[in-house]
């Protein structure tokens, strides 16, 4: 449990169902195979990339930079398979998700290069939920503008977990006044999706996923809590395992 924890990987699976999820929501079947794989391997190599920058300008900040520092070249050699993975698979996209990929990973860059020049850090979480939002489900908004109120939730989703993980560092009334923020819009955002689709399936894994993180957000701060924030977001296997043996 400690090493999924230490290299992620509970993370990359919950971006992969939520992709499912949204995919099969606008299109009634679960995306290529391709375009998880790909999504998981992107996912993981900016997570695997990110605490190797991490190590480098603030060393030592948790258990999980201290392994990615104690196993930096296995990690790298890692992270440099899934480049390559990546590359390997781009051939087999569309081109829209491609151009969309491209563009995002631009953004990805730039935020990256921003934030470590000591710019934009006291909205760190927004635009990390943003990019993740829209990469996660980059696959579903390339080709149904439908989308956007589920895209929203998703990032407002991120959004409250992230601030949520942020307080787990230190106390801040900020965080504190944001998760509070992005509890109540994702309360109106549901309550309008649920409201318009009368479809509850369509939104249980985006109330699991927030009921999860808002019952974390209120017990004692724990660095273990943080594992359990990233679990929330397997919540579209709900949605999944309702589907197959509703047909």
């Amino acid at each position: 449990m400690r090493f999924i924890k230490h290299i992620s990987l509970e993370v990359v699976i919950g971006a992969v169902l939520y992709q499912y999820f949204l995919y099969d929501v606008f299109f009634h079947h679960f995306p290529p195979l391709e375009e998880g794989l790909i999504l998981a391997c992107v996912v993981w190599l900016i997570y695997l990339v990110d605490r190797q920058v991490d190590n480098i300008f603030q060393p030592g900040l948790d258990q999980r930079h201290h392994f990615h520092q104690g196993n930096k070249q296995l990690l790298l050699l890692f992270a440099g398979l899934l480049g390559v993975l990546i590359i390997f698979l781009l051939p087999f996209q569309r081109e829209e998700v491609i151009y969309a990929g491209t563009a995002l990973s631009f953004a990805i860059v730039c935020y990256g290069y921003a934030y470590h020049q000591g710019w934009l850090r006291l909205e760190k979480e927004l635009l990390t939920a943003l990019l993740y939002g829209l990469g996660v489900s980059l696959v579903v908004w390339v080709h149904e503008a439908r989308a956007f109120l589920l895209v929203l939730a998703l990032i407002v989703l991120a959004y409250q977990n992230l601030c949520f993980f942020a307080l787990l560092e230190k106390s801040s009334s900020f965080y504190q006044s944001r998760l509070r923020m992005s509890e109540w819009v994702l309360i109106g955002l549901l309550s309008g999706i649920y409201a318009t689709t009368q479809d509850l399936f369509m939104v249980l894994p985006f109330l699991v996923t927030f009921g999860l993180t808002f019952i974390l957000s209120r017990l004692s701060i724990s660095e273990d809590r943080r594992f359990w924030g990233d679990i929330a977001f397997w919540s579209p296997l709900i949605y999944i395992i309702h589907g197959i043996f509703s047909t």
